[in-house]
């Protein structure tokens, strides 16, 4: 087994960007069909997959204990969110149930969750220069 120089950090934070700018997407796509008969909004779940790769004082471990067990090492690239129609009544007398508000409050939300992990990445890309910067 090689040695990782990101680690497994890098490839879960990356994937939250990845994530939260498709959930952007949606919510700029519910905010333009606002005005489409018809049209039910949209929202992409991927929190509950996550969580999964989050370090947990409470989770059960598992544990190789003999060579021939299969090991278990999850891939966070297999994360798929699932686009989900909000069942929420319409708004308007055509059908259409976009709360502009509401959508406006989910895509301010995600654009700082998106900027904070941002940030965590930039910051541990930093450190890794300053310890290459150290070595030399």
């Amino acid at each position: 087994m090689g040695f990782n120089l990101f680690g497994p950090t890098y490839s879960v934070l990356s994937k939250v960007l990845d994530l939260r700018a498709q959930r952007q997407t949606l919510i700029a796509s519910n905010i333009a069909n606002a005005e489409t008969p018809r049209y039910k909004s949209k929202q992409l779940k991927f929190e509950e997959e996550l969580k999964n790769f989050a370090p947990s004082s409470g989770r059960l471990k598992l544990k190789k204990t003999d060579p021939k067990h299969i090991p278990f090492k999850p891939d966070i690239n297999n994360i798929n969110p699932e686009i989900v129609l909000e069942d929420t009544p319409p708004i308007r007398a055509d059908g259409n149930n976009v709360d502009l508000d509401k959508e406006f409050v989910k895509m301010s939300k995600n654009q700082l969750m998106y900027n904070t992990v941002a940030q965590i990445l930039g910051k541990k890309f930093k450190g890794l220069i300053s310890a290459i910067k150290e070595v030399r």
